[in-house]
């Protein structure tokens, strides 16, 4: 009876020890950030910013920044998988959201925005 006891004790540690470290490396996973492709990064900004100056009649000097960044929890690799955000010299800060939404028909558009001032919004 006492062997019966100490294999289901055993069992049951080792079965505790997996899901234990299986919630951690979930909870790792959820806390890692997604590895960048410094080609699409730099891809995505020019794009972005190719956009803002000749569809949207913006400057070089309007865009304070642009940085690109991959979308959270996105598997994809390409240049839609990959957001740029945004920041105009006369709202420093303020925050638009761009993405590549289809890069066979250079369509791009705003996502979202984060701040207070909101002069350069382009959906309704």
């Amino acid at each position: 009876m006492k062997k019966i006891m100490m294999i289901g004790g055993g069992v049951v540690l080792g079965i505790l020890i997996l899901v234990i470290g299986f919630v951690f490396y979930v909870f790792y996973l959820l806390q890692t950030p997604p590895k960048n492709d410094p080609e699409i990064v730099a891809y995505t900004e020019e794009k972005v910013k190719d956009y803002l100056i000749e569809e949207k009649g913006y400057s070089e000097s309007d865009i304070l920044s642009a940085n690109s960044k991959r979308k959270p929890k996105n598997k994809d690799k390409t240049a839609t998988g990959y957001q740029v955000l945004v920041v105009f010299t006369d709202e420093p800060d303020t925050t638009y959201y761009y993405e590549i939404v289809d890069e066979d028909e250079n369509k791009i558009e705003q996502l979202g925005i984060t701040g207070t001032d909101i002069k350069h919004k382009d959906f309704p």
